[in-house]
């Protein structure tokens, strides 16, 4: 699962990261639940550590860039399309789509 939260932050590439300002909930060891679009829980757990990834495709050639905020952990999932992501203390679900039938499921945060 992959969940990018596009909070705009200037940071290093690569660096650890959690979401920041309003973005604030989506932090290592957040609890989460994985729903079905139903309501039905599906997983649960704690997010990881995100690593920052660049916010621009152009290299401006300072150390620290405006990056977004990536984090990636496995979740057992059965197969389907959608799946909605809560966290605590966020205010919204995160809406997450499988791209392919085998690979991981992924949302944007705004």
């Amino acid at each position: 699962m992959k969940v990018l939260v596009r909070d705009g932050t200037v940071r290093a590439v690569g660096a650890e990261c959690s979401g920041t300002g309003a973005y604030a909930a989506l932090h290592r060891s957040a609890k989460f639940r994985v729903r079905a679009v139903g309501g039905k829980r599906l997983a649960e757990g704690a997010l990881p550590e995100g690593r920052a990834v660049a916010a621009l495709d152009e290299d401006i050639g300072v150390p620290r860039v405006p990056t977004f905020c990536e984090m990636t952990f496995k979740v057992a999932l059965p197969a389907a399309e959608y799946y909605e992501l809560v966290v605590d203390g966020a205010e919204e679900p995160i809406r997450l789509r499988r791209e392919h039938r085998q690979g991981p499921a992924a949302g944007v945060v705004p």
